[in-house]
C-alpha cells in the first residue's frame, strides 16, 4: 500500500466539496481520477501531497495516510523549476544525491592516490561506490537525453536557461525531471495540457514500464 484515504471531508463556505472520499493506490497501480471542472480533483491531490489540510467528522475521522518510506512526485500546473538554471542543470537536480556520492567519491579517489590511509578509504569508497552502482548512477546522463527527447527537448540545447522557456516548455521540463526523480507515487495533474501527440504517446508508452 502505498496510500490509504479515509473518511476525508473539505468544506468550502459551509459546502462540501469532498465528502467522505475513502480509496487505496497499491504499488504499481495506475489510476485514473475524472470529474467536471470545479468537482474538487486539484483540492484532493493538493490534500495528499499535504499541500492542503482537509476537515474531518465530528467523531473525528478523517485520514491521509501514506506509506513510511514513499516519495511523493507532483506534477503542478505552477512548475516549480528554478527558472535561474539551465536545462541541464535543473535535470541533474534530479539526481542530486547520486551526484554528491560521486562527489565524495572523487574525493576519496584522490586521498588515495595521495597516500592515505588506503584500508579505512576503501571501505568507505566500496560502501559509496556499491550505492551508486545500485542506484544506476553511472547513466545519469542517458537517463536525462532520453528523457529530454522524449518530452521534445531533443533539439533544444541544455545550457538554455529555463527563463527563456515557454509556459507550455516548463510544464514539459517539470514532468521531464519528474519521471528522472522516480518517485514512489507520482501524481500528474493534467499532465497533458501541452503535449503534442508524438510526445504524448511517448508519455504513454513511458508510464506503462513506471513502477
Amino acid at each position: 500500500m502505498l496510500l490509504n484515504v479515509e473518511h476525508l471531508y473539505k468544506y468550502f463556505n459551509g459546502q462540501a466539496l469532498l465528502k467522505d472520499i475513502n480509496f487505496t493506490v497499491e504499488d504499481r497501480e495506475a489510476v485514473g481520477l475524472i470529474g467536471i471542472n470545479g468537482c474538487g480533483k486539484s483540492t484532493l491531490l493538493n490534500i495528499i501531497t499535504g499541500s492542503e489540510g482537509y476537515d474531518k467528522t465530528t467523531e473525528g475521522l478523517g485520514s491521509v495516510n501514506i506509506a513510511g518510506k514513499a516519495s511523493i512526485g507532483f506534477l503542478r500546473q505552477n512548475s516549480g523549476l528554478n527558472s535561474e538554471l539551465t536545462i541541464g542543470e535543473e535535470m541533474k537536480n534530479a539526481f542530486a544525491p547520486l551526484l554528491e556520492t560521486l562527489d565524495k567519491m572523487k574525493v576519496l579517489e584522490k586521498k588515495m592516490a595521495d597516500g592515505g590511509d588506503i584500508d579505512s578509504i576503501s571501505h568507505e569508497y566500496a560502501e559509496l561506490s556499491s550505492y551508486f552502482e545500485a542506484r544506476d548512477g553511472y547513466r545519469i546522463d542517458v537517463k536525462i537525453k532520453q528523457v529530454l527527447n522524449g518530452m521534445g527537448f531533443g533539439s533544444t540545447p541544455t545550457d538554455r536557461v529555463i527563463s527563456t522557456l515557454s509556459g507550455g516548455e516548463k510544464t514539459r521540463l517539470a514532468l521531464a525531471k519528474l519521471l528522472l526523480e522516480e518517485p514512489n507515487l507520482l501524481i500528474l495533474d493534467e499532465p497533458t495540457n501541452h503535449l503534442d501527440f508524438e510526445t504524448l504517446m511517448w508519455l504513454e508508452d513511458y508510464l506503462k514500464g513506471y513502477k
